[in-house]
């Protein structure tokens, strides 16, 4: 083995004992931060309580069509049944997943998983046949 070869040896031995001790360090910081300063859902075990709390049924989500910009995509949202925009504001703007959003709507995630995808292939089909 050269000179240089040793060189490039040592060298990854250093970049990796210095990436693993790093990273222990890190690991450490972000477990003192999470003792120090827990999560209100941490706390709760019972999670589904803490969601139908959060997202009662009265309370109306943020709205997707407020993230809408493009007009030709606005319109065909604007076609949809109320069902369907409200499915895709759960899922697109709260990111909650078919079983949370049954859970919070009382149906089932069979239920769920058909309105948001009738939705996108509604709005698939709107937007190419303006195109």
């Amino acid at each position: 083995m050269n000179k240089h070869d040793e060189l490039n040896a040592r060298f990854i031995k250093y970049m990796a004992n210095l990436i693993h001790y790093n990273s222990i360090n890190y690991d450490k910081k972000r477990r003192l931060k999470d003792n120090r300063f827990p999560l209100t859902l941490d706390k709760d075990e019972n999670l589904e309580s803490v969601l139908l709390t959060v997202y009662d049924s009265e309370s109306v989500p943020s709205n997707l069509k407020d993230h809408i910009t493009d007009y030709s995509l606005y319109q065909a949202y604007e076609s949809l049944s109320a069902k369907q925009k409200q499915v895709l504001s759960f899922a697109y703007v709260q990111e909650l997943n078919d079983n949370e959003i049954a859970r919070i709507l009382e149906v089932s995630q069979q239920n769920v998983s058909k309105h948001r995808l009738k939705a996108l292939t509604k709005l698939r089909s709107l937007i190419t046949e303006g195109e």
